[in-house]
């Protein structure tokens, strides 16, 4: 279906918690209801909105990978907490209308992806670490648990460095060690963080020769820089229009892959991802018969990091950081959604392709006492007195604590 596609793009993969094998049993593959891909589809624009936005921000010569499925899927959590203008406002950002109707279809895709294709590992795993002793909504856990088989977890956000541990474990154990850390900080007015963490290995159903990779110029618009570039000949899925021309690379039993789109002359990627959007994805959403074709990719590893927040302010999402009453379905504390993060980290080679993303939504409460840091570490002023008299016993300053 059109609607899925958008995440199974070559940048955008899944995660699993195990290897699936192909000599033991499989489970039957889950079904994507109509339902779950009509409003799945309704999130494809929120996906490619935020992708432009995050590349409007990025250097000429940065390379930009995001996961909008994993995004999505901290996202949706976190929409199950909001309230009042706070949830009618990240519902039209994230393109959703039924919050309900999309856990629902969010646990369906989820499920549908694992076992899309036996060849394939992949898959979608989320968790909830909060503050020990902070009340969260018992409704907000149950909805998370049943529609995302979210983790919830207290932890002694007071003991930052062993709590930090905890959580990034988890991180790196979901990646598969790809993406080791999603949590560097800790504030004393953090109580919640919402995770996704997502992991995708999949073998080209087409594998290249290793033999036949050799350096070969790849143009960047500051000049050429040679790579190992991978090349067969085979029957691929061709695609060409006025202004590109794309190719369909299919991993395992061909459920997933990864399209290649190219710009023409007098067009640029900036365009192209432009178009994406504008109907360029649905174009090649079509099943065109396979011809034969000379291939030369790049072998290449790339990691991303960012601060999302920017980029959804900017697609309209205020109020999550802004106004404290807005997630009452939350916990009865006022909160604000804090930071959200994201990391990816994708290879592709020979074999296949190995990618990673997490998500993270950090939430903290403006309804508790703030601990205030003074630290010392340049030179001060230091007065010795005594209360009743006011008298100053010693003074000065120091500027060189060492001497």
């Amino acid at each position: 279906m059109r609607s899925l596609g958008w995440f199974v793009l070559g940048l955008c993969f899944a995660a699993s918690s195990c290897e699936k094998s192909e000599e033991l049993p499989q489970p039957e593959p889950e079904v994507l209801s109509l339902k779950s891909a009509e409003l799945v589809q309704k999130t494809e624009n929120f996906g490619w909105s935020l992708l432009l936005a995050l590349n409007e921000a990025a250097a000429s010569d940065e390379n930009v990978v995001l996961s909008p499925l994993s995004v999505a899927q901290a996202l949706g959590m976190a929409l199950n907490g909001a309230s009042g203008n706070n949830l009618e406002e990240m519902c039209r950002v994230l393109g959703y209308d039924d919050p309900k109707a999309l856990n629902e279809a969010f646990r369906n895709v989820r499920l549908a992806l694992e076992s899309a294709d036996p060849k394939v590992t992949m898959g979608v795993v989320n968790s909830a670490w909060y503050r020990k002793g902070f009340e969260l909504n018992p409704a907000f856990l149950a909805c998370i648990a049943e529609s995302y088989a979210a983790r919830a977890e207290g932890l002694d956000f007071g003991n930052e460095e062993a709590a930090k541990a905890v959580i990034n474990k988890w991180v790196k154990d979901a990646t598969r060690d790809r993406i080791p850390s999603i949590v560097d900080k800790i504030r004393p007015e953090h109580v919640l963080f919402l995770v996704n963490a997502v992991y995708f290995k999949g073998a080209w159903s087409a594998r290249f020769d290793a033999e036949k990779t050799e350096e070969a110029p790849f143009y960047t618009a500051k000049g050429s820089v040679n790579v190992p570039m991978m090349q067969q000949e085979g029957h691929f899925q061709y695609y060409s229009g006025e202004d590109f021309e794309a190719v369909r690379l299919a991993y395992g039993d061909s459920a997933f892959s990864m399209h290649v789109v190219l710009p023409r002359e007098g067009n640029t990627v900036d365009d192209l991802l432009a178009q994406m959007k504008e109907g360029l994805w649905a174009q090649l959403q079509e099943d065109p018969a396979p011809g034969l074709l000379q291939l030369a990719l790049p072998r290449f590893k790339t990691e991303a990091s960012y601060d999302l927040v920017p980029a959804l302010e900017k697609l309209g999402m205020q109020l999550a950081f802004k106004d404290d009453t807005g997630f009452a379905n939350l916990a009865n504390d006022r909160m604000l959604i804090s930071d959200v993060r994201h990391k990816t980290f994708l290879e592709v080679d020979e074999r296949g392709s190995e990618a990673a993303a997490v998500t993270s939504v950090g939430f903290v409460t403006t309804s508790m006492p703030q601990v205030r840091t003074f630290r010392v570490d340049r030179p001060f002023v230091f007065v010795i007195s005594e209360k009743s008299s006011g008298a100053v016993l010693f003074a000065g300053k120091i500027v060189n604590p060492s001497k």
